[in-house]
């Protein structure tokens, strides 16, 4: 139970990412109407994309995990664990906080499928750098005590919670309409801007984390 939370709380974070939220909701705002074929095209290929990472992750712990462990597990990667682990820390805290923009983004005049595609699949490799969170949900699922056929079920409901919110909010801004689209408009810039402050917090916290066990580690 205490791992299916987890997960769930994991694809809340992922969701209020660039791609999966302040995206579709910047196509949705600045147009001013739901296009539902190219969302729906935008939002499969995204969570298609992290699907099939996480499918090839979760292979790869798998096939090599023996040999990830020794090599894990020596001096010289308890090392690379501190000072590794130390540079996120540091990042993390003193980066600069993002400056905050005001107004929209530009959106493609045309949200022809191809279009969409495209977008989906830039947004959602450009993010899969920084994608401590899923990182950590893979590394959940893959270490569960379960069958293959139900970490692949976990992993694509992973993807599906993380497109929830934004799709929450756009049947929102669909049925409320002209009353809605001046608050999303403001909305916006703050969500993206929170969502860069988070990946702050991230780092120093997994920074922290790496950087204690590869202490522990070595004994110093």
């Amino acid at each position: 139970m205490g791992d299916l939370l987890a997960l769930v709380g994991l694809a809340l974070l992922d969701s209020t990412s660039l791609g999966t939220l302040v995206i579709p909701l910047v196509l949705v705002i600045a147009r001013r109407r739901v296009d539902v074929v190219p969302l729906a095209v935008y939002f499969a290929t995204v969570v298609l994309i992290y699907f099939a990472l996480g499918v090839g992750i979760a292979l790869g712990f798998n096939l090599l995990s023996d040999l990830a462990a020794n090599v894990w597990a020596s001096q010289p990667a308890q090392w690379f664990k501190l000072i590794a682990g130390l540079g996120l820390f540091v990042y993390g805290v003193f980066a600069p906080d993002p400056v905050k923009k005001e107004g929209l983004r530009q959106v493609p005049s045309r949200l022809n499928p191809a279009a969409m595609t495209a977008l989906g699949a830039g947004a959602a490799l450009t993010e899969a750098a920084t994608m401590v969170p899923y990182l950590a949900a893979n590394g959940i699922i893959t270490a569960m005590p379960v069958g293959w056929t139900v970490r692949i079920a976990l992993l694509a409901g992973y993807c599906l919670v993380m497109i929830v919110p934004a799709l929450v909010l756009i049947a929102g801004a669909a049925l409320l309409g002209e009353r809605i689209w001046p608050r999303l408009e403001r909305v916006v810039p703050t969500l993206e801007h929170q969502t860069k402050i988070t990946l702050l917090w991230v780092a120093a916290i997994v920074g922290l984390w790496m950087a204690g066990t590869g202490f522990a580690a070595l004994d110093l």
